[in-house]
């Protein structure tokens, strides 16, 4: 579909799946227009104060850049970077979140093109690479992640940034709770994976090494990584109680050292 300047198009077309990453895609069938409603326009309070500036930073000026927002759910940071002069392209395996995305472009246009696409099985995008691939808390989501992240390399142009973000190896599932009642956090496994079920979906955690080797075995460089904080100005009553002593997430930019055809 085409708005009348005939400038986006919402891509409708089939998608494979990984047969290991079909639970986790139909998790999210359930989620209410409530739920993903609430996350706009910036996200919840950790994506909003740590991850959105940070990749903002890293990403550099937004203009004219081609981006791909690689696991944009309901398509919030697609339509932040868009309203910054990005040229976006979001993909998303989930009908529930990528009919929201849709509907979100559709009712206020920002030039992005949405595919309903598995990154283990991403496929052709578009016409051509991108400046940058941004994965916002999406490989922990993912199975079959090695092929993702193999995607997500493979359609940067040369010198191209993946930047993603993960629970820094700090946060635990009890994390919170765990400050709350004894000011600190109890770290119990790190170096093996191990899987935790959330509200919707599943969280793989594996070793932040796992991640950075194989990009590195298949060409990528580390730029930066980056354990965001809460701003110094954050009143005490927003700031979580172990906001300035754990860190939540971790951001990693690697630039793309891969020849492209």
């Amino acid at each position: 579909m085409n708005d009348e300047s005939g400038r986006w198009q919402n891509k409708i077309d089939r998608m494979d799946v990984s047969p290991m990453n079909v639970d986790g895609v139909e998790a999210y069938n359930d989620v209410t227009d409530a739920f993903l409603s609430s996350w706009d326009p910036e996200g919840d309070k950790g994506r909003k104060y740590l991850l959105n500036p940070t990749i903002f930073r890293m990403l550099g000026p937004l203009k004219n850049q081609r981006i791909l927002d690689a696991g944009c759910g309901q398509g919030y940071l697609s339509r932040l970077m868009a309203s910054g002069g990005a040229e976006v392209t979001g993909v998303e395996p989930s009908t529930r979140l990528i009919e929201y995305a849709r509907r979100s472009e559709q009712e206020r246009p920002l030039s992005i093109q949405y595919f309903q696409r598995d990154l283990s099985c991403l496929g052709a995008i578009d016409d051509g690479h991108f400046d940058a691939v941004v994965a916002n808390m999406v490989l922990l989501d993912i199975a079959d992640w090695q092929p993702a992240v193999s995607n997500c390399l493979e359609v940067l142009s040369p010198s191209g940034r993946l930047i993603f973000s993960l629970h820094h190896p700090c946060w635990t599932p009890n994390a919170a709770n765990n400050w709350a009642n004894y000011r600190r956090v109890e770290l119990t496994e790190y170096l093996q994976p191990y899987e935790t079920q959330e509200s919707h979906g599943i969280n793989y955690h594996r070793p932040l090494s796992d991640y950075l080797n194989y990009a590195i075995k298949l060409g990528a460089s580390i730029v930066e990584i980056a354990e965001p904080t809460y701003p110094t100005d954050m009143s005490d009553e927003e700031l979580p109680e172990y906001g300035r002593h754990i860190p939540e997430f971790i951001v990693v930019s690697m630039r793309s050292n891969i020849a492209t055809t």
